[in-house]
């Protein structure tokens, strides 16, 4: 946390701010994974103040042992937020003597309306005494991009409960079980498996319904011989991971075997030709140049991948208008699929990480090939 912190001084020296502030007062929705990231505080809501000598959480009654606790022991100072927030949050601001300074606002962390809110909560300042809030994108999320040891570790303990939770969910399907208790399962399993909770809703879609990239299950029978898409991700110490594999039950047809091959093909190429240093729409085409030349380009309509980290979608993205670079110790996704309407979609999603200049696969959990199709 130290070093993050250093970080983000030098981000704040850059920019001319004398302060970053996460999350704004009352808005319990907002910030929770750069809070998280920055001073290690897990309560689902309170604000993190850094300046250039100080480090600061602002928690309510409910939260204060909580964030002394985990944050402290990194350096941060408590700050107790009692009472109502237009008398505590000018107080917090007095004491860490930002009066007539700028602070940045983590633009990512905060509603239209909560900007609006917190600039009433300072009307009472006096003029020489409000702080001028500077809107300050990125500041943690370009940080966040590069994944430490530490992350890294826990990310690849969130892939192996999903990874273990597919495993076992995969010997239990039938073909007259429902995509609602398919999701079901799997999300038994991480928790089996020991997760925290299933990192995002799964998506479990069979048949024609497979060809809308985010399905939500129902309760509709997967059936046999055709396309069944599985997207699912399990949670662990607040990291979360994402696979997709795509199955079928019995005998599947030659049209699924011809599409599973041309995405299986497309990811293939993504895996083997990205290297640090690359534009992220680069790395899109390697498997759009697979999709275009099959002639299938049109059925591929979102990007190659996304980063992930403490959300399950963060940057970097991989697509056609990104402006990412791919760097040492980025960890992102690959999931390539087509989308035939009427008939079904192929997606097959595993997560890598830039190691000595090339990705390395984290995934391990068992997906086709073109041989065994």
């Amino acid at each position: 946390m130290t070093d993050r912190l250093t970080r983000i001084r030098t981000e704040l020296d850059e920019r001319n701010l004398d302060a970053l502030l996460i999350s704004a007062p009352g808005e319990e929705e907002f910030g929770a994974a750069n809070r998280r990231y920055v001073s290690g505080f897990t309560g689902s809501t309170g604000q993190v103040l850094v300046t250039r000598d100080r480090a600061i959480v602002a928690a309510d009654f409910r939260y204060v042992e909580q964030a002394e606790r985990e944050c402290a022991p990194r350096g941060f100072e408590v700050f107790q937020a009692l009472g109502a927030r237009r008398e505590w949050f000018p107080r917090l601001i007095g004491e860490a003597g930002l009066g007539g300074r700028r602070i940045g606002i983590s633009t990512r962390d905060l509603s239209y309306a909560g900007f609006l809110a917190m600039m009433e909560l300072l009307d009472d300042l006096p003029a020489s005494g409000q702080p001028e809030l500077v809107p300050a994108k990125g500041i943690v999320e370009g940080l966040r991009r590069m994944k430490d040891p530490e992350e890294l570790g826990l990310i690849e303990r969130a892939i192996a409960i999903s990874d273990a939770a597919f495993d076992r969910l995969e010997s239990a399907l039938r073909p007259d079980m429902t995509e609602l208790e398919v999701a079901e399962v799997f999300a038994a399993n991480v928790r089996a498996a020991g997760g925290e909770d299933i990192s995002f809703p799964t998506i479990v879609a069979a048949g024609p319904w497979s060809a809308m990239p985010h399905a939500s299950p129902r309760p509709e029978v997967l059936g046999e011989g055709r396309p069944i898409v599985i997207d699912m991700g399990a949670r662990f110490a607040g990291y979360c991971s994402d696979l997709t594999r795509t199955l079928a039950l019995g005998t599947p047809d030659a049209k699924f075997r011809a599409v599973y091959s041309i995405v299986f093909e497309a990811q293939t190429a993504a895996i083997e030709g990205i290297e640090a240093g690359m534009r992220a729409s680069d790395a899109h085409m390697l498997a759009q140049g697979v999709m275009d030349r099959a002639g299938y380009g049109e059925r591929f309509g979102h990007g190659l991948g996304h980063g992930v980290g403490l959300d399950v979608h963060e940057d970097p993205y991989l697509g056609t208008s990104s402006e990412d670079v791919l760097e040492e110790g980025m960890v992102f996704t690959i999931e390539p699929g087509i989308y035939l309407p009427g008939w079904g979609g192929v997606r097959i999603e595993d997560i890598v990480v830039i190691e000595n200049g090339k990705p390395r696969v984290l995934s391990h959990a068992r997906k086709l090939t073109p041989a065994g199709v």
